[in-house]
Formats: structure tokens, sequence, C-alpha cells
């Protein structure tokens, strides 16, 4: 009965997250809540950057979101040319993987609420410590306070139903910016430079390209990964 109820919980809760996806999407009404989604999945991208980096014995020195969804992660460090390959990989892989996780968390409500806290918390520190800009720190903190007020004041559905619809709006943003993986260079508010495959190929050789597939195939596997162990939870 217990298993049942869990089951039925969860695909209200896929179901809602689906509507609010297209809702946010279709309705030019919800049209201003696409930008801070846009830059959710900004910071998670220059984070994976960022912690890649600090995992590789770097220095993290700033992040830095700009108004038009583009943005940078500043590091520093003595890495050789794979670690410069992983650091920015790491940013590619960040939403999926993100993604990911969240849809498996939200396979119950309990689990929901613990990612939501995380990710709160998470996005908060990394305003406070790395917040290059004015925007970045505001978004991250009041977006970092939003979460975990949902997590610790909100009811345990609706943590579960925004674990999902975050995990939905990665995964869209993934799909939906896949041009990038097939870009030498890129342009952002702080100027043209090489595209993270751009820097993977500088680093390892073989076009840019052939590392856009790969790592489109790597985050496709995550993202499906993390749907079909949902779809295993509603069985």
């Amino acid at each position: 009965m217990a298993a049942e109820l869990r089951r039925r919980q969860a695909w209200l809760a896929a179901l809602v997250a689906v509507a609010a996806c297209v809702a946010v999407f279709q309705l030019p009404l919800l049209a201003p809540l696409r930008w801070p989604l846009l830059w959710f999945a900004t910071v998670v991208h220059e984070l994976g950057h960022g912690l890649a980096a600090l995992a590789l014995g770097g220095h993290l020195d700033r992040l830095s979101l700009h108004a038009d969804g583009s943005g940078v992660a500043e590091y520093r460090g003595a890495f050789g040319d794979g670690q410069v390959a992983l650091v920015a990989a790491a940013g590619l892989l960040a939403p999926p993987l993100c993604s990911m996780a969240l849809l498996l968390a939200g396979r119950g409500r309990r689990t929901g609420h613990a990612a939501l806290a995380g990710l709160g918390l998470a996005l908060l520190a990394a305003g406070l410590a790395w917040g290059g800009n004015v925007l970045t720190v505001s978004f991250c903190t009041v977006f970092g306070l939003l979460l975990i007020g949902v997590a610790m004041a909100g009811r345990a559905a609706w943590s579960q139903v925004l674990c999902l619809f975050l995990a939905l709006e990665l995964g869209l943003a993934s799909l939906s910016r896949a041009d990038y993986l097939f870009t030498a260079e890129a342009a952002t508010a702080s100027g043209t430079m090489l595209s993270d495959v751009g820097q993977i190929a500088a680093a390892g050789g073989l076009p840019f390209w052939f590392w856009g597939a790969l790592i489109a195939l790597a985050g496709l596997t995550l993202l499906g990964v993390g749907l079909l162990r949902f779809m295993a939870a509603l069985r």
C-alpha cells in the first residue's frame, strides 16, 4: 500500500512538473520566469567548471552571470592538458548530471526535500563565496533561499514537484543549447573566447566537433539514466 501511494504521488508530481514546464514556455504571462531558469542553468554550468578546477587542486576566483544568460568561471591552477580538458568538460556535463540527480531525488517526497535543501545551500554558498557581480550574488542568494524555504517550510509534495520541474528545465536547457557543443568560439558578455569544446580540442587534439559529439552523447546518457530510473520507480 505504501509503495503504491509513493508511485501515485510520483506520477502526480511528474505530471504537474511537465505541465508547469509547458506553461512557462507557452504562456506569455509566465515568460519572465524563463530568465531565472536560464540563469539557473548557466550557474550550474559555471559551477561545474569551478568545482572541477577546485577538485584538481586549482583555485576558483569568481563566477560571473550576465543578464543575457551567458556566464564565465574564472579559475587558475597549474593544469596539464588533460586537466584543462576535464575542467572544460565538467561545465558541459554539470547540467545533465544535476538533472539526473534531481530526477532520482524526485522519486520520493523526502528525497525531494533533501535535494532542494542541498541545491539551495550550494547556490547560496556559491554566490556568497565566488559571486563576481551583483547579478550573480543576488540571483544565487534569492534562488538559493527560495529552494531552502520550500524544502524547510513547504509541503513535501511541493518539494517533489519543484525538484522534478528543475530537473526537466536543466534537461531542456542541455538540449536547447546543444549547438554550443559544435562551435569553436563563444561570444559572451565578457568577450569572445574559446568555447568549452574549443578548449578541449586545443588541449587534447582532434576536432572540436568530435568532442562536442562525445559530450552530447554523454549528456544524453545521463539524462536517459535519470528518466529510466524515475520511470522504473513508477511501475
